[in-house]
């Protein structure tokens, strides 16, 4: 019988939902992916207190064939996500957008658009609906105002007061106020001004020495879902710092789901982050395996991971996959998840309806190696360890 142990260190992305949450919609997701997968799967109890932004639980599969033994932990930064989404309107568009606007004025758009023309949309985004909020704003006030021959400050004054209303509503629909606050984290990221965010480089590091070191598992899954892959990244640099033989007779595999390591790393002023990446990709005993979907705009979609930054060679083996979502949800998911483009973003870690072998759930509860299933996507196809589906309960 097949026995895997595993543990997989998690990196969740920009999104306020708690350690708890997240974790309990991986379980809920599990139990269909167990299902889809002809398995069972037991869920331990989520500890009770998070440990200093790090939250465990272990999973259990079981097949008539195999069995898994996966601890998991999850490592939070929502409180820090919170100060950025949180902030009172207009107060955070007023600390964001100058932020965001740095983007343009220092060149990092057009390496984007050289990168991804899909993510230089994405980027520009804001702006071109930001236009369209000003140019309306300026015409009404134009004409219901302007007429009176008035001052033309006393035209732009509500002109932008009106700005502002239709940034909150309708913008609020459209992500507009999200998308910038993301903006405004990731110029803090790339500056590391926010001393928050160095503090918690510094925990995770220590947590993932800790954790790496004591690890008896057959296999470790680093996770890196959008901004955490940079997450991810900065603290095991930081962590092979401190101890430049962590990774030594482990068997680790970076799994990137709809990176944002790119936003951060064709930015000038983030020459510490390239440093971190260079550190990581030396290490002969990972495995980086980057997941990429043309449904996502929030990603590097067909860009080679580390060739924009000028990598060409790396100790680290580097696998890129690009699939389609269509292949693994049912129509009705899929179209729903089409009318959102941060659900196509999501959907990296959420459950899928059919068998596809970039399922982020069969890595964490299933029966093969991530560094596996990296190189050979038919690896489950005819395979013993793979059963029908369980019907429903």
């Amino acid at each position: 019988m097949s026995n895997i142990n595993r543990l997989v260190l998690n990196f969740p992305g920009f999104e306020t939902t708690n350690a708890t949450h997240q974790i309990e919609r991986l379980s809920a997701g599990g139990q269909k992916t167990a299902q889809l997968w002809g398995f069972d799967l037991e869920a331990g109890k989520i500890a009770a207190k998070s440990q200093n932004h790090k939250t465990t639980i272990g999973f259990k599969s079981t097949s008539q064939n195999w069995d898994a033994n996966t601890d998991y932990i999850h490592f939070s930064w929502t409180d820090i996500i919170d100060r950025y989404e949180n902030m009172a309107y207009p107060q955070s568009f007023f600390a964001n957008f100058p932020k965001y606007l740095l983007f343009f004025l220092d060149g990092s758009v057009r390496k984007y658009a050289k990168a991804s023309k899909r993510y230089w949309g994405f980027a520009i985004y804001p702006m071109l609906m930001m236009i369209v909020f000003a140019v309306f704003s300026w015409f009404v006030m134009e004409y219901t105002i302007g007429q009176y021959s008035l001052h033309w400050i006393i035209t732009i004054i509500p002109a932008f007061v009106l700005f502002l209303v239709l940034c909150k509503f309708p913008g609020d629909m459209a992500y507009l106020n999200l998308s910038i606050n993301d903006w405004g984290f990731a110029r803090d990221l790339v500056t590391l001004s926010n001393t928050e965010i160095v503090e918690r480089n510094k925990v995770f590091a220590d947590h993932l020495i800790k954790e790496i070191s004591a690890s008896k598992h057959d296999e470790i899954i680093i996770v890196g879902h959008s901004f955490g892959s940079v997450w991810a990244v900065s603290a095991l640099a930081i962590a092979l710092e401190k101890k430049p033989n962590l990774l030594k007779g482990k068997r680790i595999t970076f799994f990137a789901l709809g990176s944002s390591l790119l936003k951060i790393a064709l930015v000038k002023k983030a020459k510490y982050f390239d440093k971190f990446v260079k550190s990581v990709l030396s290490e002969p005993n990972l495995v980086w395996h980057e997941i990429q979907t043309k449904t996502d705009f929030i990603s590097f979609y067909k860009t080679e991971p580390f060739a924009p930054m000028k990598i060409v060679e790396t100790v680290s083996e580097v696998i890129t996959s690009r699939v389609n979502f269509k292949h693994a949800l049912s129509s009705e998911r899929h179209k729903k998840m089409k009318k959102s483009m941060y659900l196509a973003h999501r959907q990296y870690i959420l459950y899928c309806d059919k068998r596809v072998h970039h399922d982020f759930q069969l890595r964490v509860f299933g029966p093969f190696f991530a560094d596996e299933l990296a190189r050979d996507e038919y690896l489950f196809e005819n395979n013993d360890l793979i059963t029908e589906p369980v019907d429903n309960v």
